[in-house]
């Protein structure tokens, strides 16, 4: 389960910064700035690559999340570089990121839960 913690972590932070990149952002503005959609589709990519090494008990935990659809995202941006829709990556980073953070996070330990205690 640690790795299932490190990588359920993973998706949160890149969901989490992928709604910061694009926040106050246009789908126009998005369009035509492309430093911002190689950092969404980075994150994005990272999502996929997280999700891929949750392990099936993990999955199980999370089951109302569609992971084999995070999983074929990222591999259509990694192998199909040259056939990207920005229009289906703003809608994702628009649409699915809070509603993915809303199901991992309270999964995971809170920073108290994960300190260790001085003594």
């Amino acid at each position: 389960m640690p790795r299932d913690l490190h990588a359920l972590f993973d998706i949160v932070r890149s969901a989490e910064l992928v709604v910061r990149y694009t926040d106050g952002v246009s789908e126009e503005a998005f369009a035509v700035d492309e430093q911002l959609q190689d950092a969404v589709i980075r994150r994005l990519s990272v999502i996929g690559e997280a999700a891929g090494r949750i392990s099936e008990l993990g999955r199980g935990e999370l089951s109302t999340i569609d992971w084999p659809k995070i999983r074929g995202l990222r591999n259509r941006l990694v192998h199909e570089y040259d056939n990207i829709s920005l229009r289906i990556v703003w809608a994702i980073s628009q649409n699915e990121m809070a509603d993915l953070v809303s199901k991992i996070k309270p999964m995971l330990p809170t920073e108290e839960q994960l300190s260790i205690p001085e003594e």
